[in-house]
């Protein structure tokens, strides 16, 4: 898989921007999370903040002046698609050259997808050789629909951005983590949402496998202890597919996203129960940010911060086989 990730299969119009760096929007519960990070030698994040507004795609003067007053109109933005927009699907991969897979890929799955094939962009992720003790060719279809990718290119536009890609979670998360799990023991990655959440597992840098998990962060303070023990039999459930299916070898640490404060319910019940080192990713550790990051920004805005350091990636050469 390489870098340029599955944000490069689904291009919209590429303007020059002004902003030297890159931009990335995230809508987040009550707003939307904006993080920009500059280019050169030495790269940091120099924007990270949350724009509260409960109607982000028809309060644009609010936005667009807020992203004006920043410096960043015209950069080019990555948008980040909430996980309800898109589907994520494990098929064997269709024996076809590489710039023929998005096509087949969209006969081999139509009838996996809730919505209309013919009205839908596709791109997958290419699984390391070794996956699956290298039995067949795995890929995950990424399937989202054109409304949803068109209307997310066409809001940034209004912004005063110049919309460049679209990115789902899973893959923008790797910008900051991938080099966390540079080992052959695994690195899994639970990332907390709503309506859900999902586990990704990592290992030699490159991902493996990933999962949507029904854990809903804004309800499990509803019934912590009982939505943190789900959680976990989830968690093992993945960790035991990942051994037995996937062939890699026992992961050794969990890592919770975003920031967590404290011994939570959730981080005592993981600790407690998964036999592994738990920990939770402080953005402090893997971006070089010019303003301090408080742990509400961090949970808020984690995905935009993510999304915008591939440009990090991508100028450095990266690649994540």
């Amino acid at each position: 898989m390489d870098v340029k990730q599955i944000a490069a299969n689904f291009p919209f119009l590429k303007k020059k921007g002004q902003a030297k760096g890159l931009t990335a929007l995230a809508l987040v519960d009550g707003g939307v999370a904006l993080a920009h990070v500059s280019s050169g030698k030495k790269s940091a994040l120099t924007v990270c903040e949350f724009i509260e507004t409960p109607s982000p795609f028809t309060d644009i003067k609010l936005l667009r002046d807020r992203i004006d007053a920043l410096g960043l109109t015209g950069s080019q933005t990555v948008g980040v698609l909430d996980q309800g927009a898109y589907q994520l699907l494990l098929v064997d991969a269709p024996d076809v050259p590489d710039e023929e897979m998005a096509d087949a890929l969209r006969w081999r799955v139509k009838d996996l997808v809730g919505f209309d094939i013919e009205n839908s962009t596709i791109d997958y992720i290419e699984l390391p050789e070794d996956a699956y003790r290298g039995r067949s060719r795995m890929v995950y279809a990424v399937v989202a629909e054109k409304s949803q990718t068109e209307r997310l290119a066409s809001w940034i536009e209004e912004l005063g951005l110049a919309p460049a890609v679209v990115d789902i979670p899973e893959l923008a998360l790797l910008n900051i983590t991938k080099k966390l799990a540079d080992e052959e023991a695994g690195l899994v990655l639970f990332h907390l949402g709503s309506p859900s959440s999902s586990v990704s597992l990592l290992s030699q840098e490159a991902m493996y496998f990933t999962r949507t998990l029904s854990y809903d962060v804004q309800h499990a303070d509803l019934n912590p202890h009982q939505s943190a023990s789900s959680a976990v039999l989830e968690l093992q459930r993945s960790l035991d597919y990942y051994e037995s299916q996937v062939g890699k070898s026992p992961c050794v640490k969990l890592l919770v996203l975003p920031i967590q404060v404290g011994e939570t319910a959730l981080m005592t019940e993981l600790r407690s129960n998964l036999p592994l080192e738990v920990q939770s990713l402080d953005l402090v550790d893997v971006v070089t940010a010019e303003k301090a990051l408080n742990v509400e920004t961090q949970q808020r805005c984690l995905l935009a911060v993510a999304a915008a350091c591939r440009s990090l990636l991508t100028s450095q050469g990266s690649t994540a086989k």
